[in-house]
């Protein structure tokens, strides 16, 4: 009994809220997902597509995770990303995969990305996003979003981002329209030394609070330990994050909390080519 009301809590959820898990990652998690202003590396994709021109190398990121441990109906999130610089002019481009849901649920995009320098310390990238919606007893859907990014640097070691997600303003369904979610981020980030990242970032969805975050990324051992943490607002929610690895390849790991659902434990994997 108890997992059927679960399962019905969690179909009426989607049912409100479809597509809201995209910003999504092992490394930006374990900074609460202040990621805005840094973006680089291929999962930019997700949180400001202006930042994949910092993208040097062939690279890939994926990451798995149960979103509150699945809560007893396989709740889950899957992605792959993969970043590829053309050259100083053209800049570099991404696709990235995502799918989520559960057994009688399922949300999959597939999100083509292009970021490349303006000028000097400022550069722009958009996305083109196909969704598709399946639901066991009320068919398939699809829909396309257009977002796009910019991110800056101010002075030498700050960094301001800038992005909009589905700027389009899509919608999904045939006798009731969902609208898929329009979110601004706005995100400013300090180094002040190679392996340390302080963020600070504003969400904004329409018809939802204003999110705050902030977060902090500190490289320990160069390459084989890296910690971090933050937390963010609407509603509250703790993270803690952990990489290590050897120069081209990295495992990242991230645990976020929430106010009364379990923990959600994300898995990830980088590699550089």
């Amino acid at each position: 009994m108890k997992k059927i009301i679960v399962l019905s809590l969690v179909i009426v959820s989607f049912s409100f809220a479809i597509f809201e898990d995209l910003e999504s990652g092992a490394r930006a998690e374990g900074m609460a997902n202040a990621f805005t202003a840094i973006s680089n590396d291929p999962s930019a994709i997700q949180y400001n597509p202006a930042g994949l021109v910092q993208v040097n190398n062939l690279s890939a990121m994926s990451f798995y995770k149960l979103l509150y441990g699945g809560i007893g109906v396989n709740l889950h999130h899957f992605c792959l990303n993969v970043a590829y610089p053309i050259n100083e002019k053209a800049g570099v481009v991404g696709i990235g995969l995502q799918e989520m849901g559960i057994s009688l649920h399922s949300e999959k995009v597939l999100t083509l990305s292009h970021s490349f320098n303006l000028i000097r310390d400022i550069s722009f990238g958009y996305n083109i996003r196909g969704y598709q919606l399946s639901q066991t007893d009320f068919g398939s859907g699809i829909a396309f979003g257009i977002d796009f990014g910019i991110l800056t640097r101010i002075y030498k070691r700050w960094q301001y981002g800038f992005y909009v997600r589905n700027i389009n303003s899509p919608k999904m369904g045939q006798d009731v329209k969902y609208n898929l979610p329009r979110v601004i981020n706005v995100g400013i980030a300090y180094r002040p030394t190679l392996g340390i990242n302080s963020t600070f970032d504003i969400s904004k969805e329409v018809g939802k609070p204003t999110r705050i975050a902030v977060g902090q990324e500190f490289q320990i051992i160069e390459d084989y330990l890296t910690v971090r943490a933050g937390i963010q607002t609407e509603p509250i929610r703790f993270g803690f994050g952990l990489r290590s690895g050897m120069k081209n390849i990295y495992l990242d790991y991230a645990l976020t909390t929430h106010a009364e659902l379990p923990l959600t434990h994300n898995f990830g994997l980088a590699l550089s080519f």
